[in-house]
C-alpha cells in the first residue's frame, strides 16, 4: 500500500511540475507574441505615417495643377519644381521599421522595398533639379540643357505616381495585417479572396506598373 502511496504522490508531482512548465511557457509566449505585436505596430504606424505623407502632397499638387490650370508640356516641371519645395522627408527610422514588419507578408515587403528605392532615386533627381531651378533664379538660365531638365522632370512625375501607388497598396496591407484587431482573420480572407484592391497590387508587383 505505501508503494502505491509513493507511486502515486510521486506521478501527481511528475505531473504538477509538467503542468506548471507548460503553464510558464504559455505566458512566456504570451508575453513574447505581445512584445512583438506591439513592436510591429509601432513600426507600421510610422511606416503609414511616411507613406500618407508622400501621397497626399502628391494629390495636393495634381489639385492645385488643376485649380491653376497648368498645361500637360509644363506639368512635370511645374511639378518637380513644387516637390523640391515641399516634398516629405521620410523619417530616419524608415528602413528599420520595413526590416521590422517585412516578415508578416512578402508583398507588404515588396511594396515597402520598391517605395523606398523609387523615392530615394527621385530625391536624387531633385536634387539635380533643385540646382538647375536656383541657377534659373539667380543667373536666369539653367546649368544644364532644358531637354535634360525636362527628362528629368518626366522621369521623378512618371515615378513618383508608382511611387505613390506602392505606398497606398502597403498602407492597405499595414492597416489589415497588422493595424487591425483581427490581423489573422484578415490574412485568412486575403487568401481566400483577395479584394480587386489586392488583386491590383498583386498584379503590379507580378508586371510593374503599366
Amino acid at each position: 500500500m505505501d508503494e502505491i502511496v509513493k507511486f502515486i504522490d510521486h506521478w501527481q508531482t511528475l505531473i504538477g511540475a509538467i503542468i506548471g512548465g507548460l503553464f510558464a511557457l504559455s505566458v512566456a509566449l504570451l508575453v513574447a507574441y505581445k512584445a512583438r505585436r506591439s513592436e510591429e505596430i509601432s513600426a507600421a504606424m510610422l511606416l503609414v505615417g511616411d507613406l500618407v505623407s508622400v501621397r497626399v502632397a502628391g494629390e495636393r499638387l495634381d489639385d492645385l495643377a488643376v485649380n491653376k490650370k497648368i498645361s500637360k508640356e509644363n506639368y512635370a516641371l511645374w511639378f518637380s519644381e513644387k516637390m523640391i519645395l515641399s516634398r516629405p522627408k521620410i523619417s530616419p527610422l524608415f528602413e528599420a521599421s520595413v526590416i521590422r514588419v517585412m516578415p508578416i507578408n512578402k508583398n507588404l515587403a515588396a511594396h515597402l522595398e520598391l517605395f523606398h528605392t523609387i523615392y530615394t532615386a527621385i530625391e536624387h533627381k531633385l536634387e539635380r533639379l533643385s540646382k538647375d531651378f536656383e541657377a534659373i533664379r539667380e543667373k536666369g538660365k539653367p546649368i544644364r540643357s532644358n531637354e535634360s531638365m525636362l527628362a528629368d522632370a518626366d522621369i521623378v512625375l512618371r515615378e513618383f505616381k508608382t511611387a505613390t501607388t506602392h505606398a497606398y497598396c502597403a498602407e492597405q496591407l499595414l492597416s489589415r495585417l497588422v493595424l487591425n484587431n483581427f490581423p489573422t482573420w484578415r490574412r485568412l480572407r486575403r487568401i481566400i479572396s483577395p479584394s480587386s484592391h489586392e488583386q491590383r497590387c498583386h498584379k503590379l508587383l507580378k508586371e510593374g506598373d503599366t
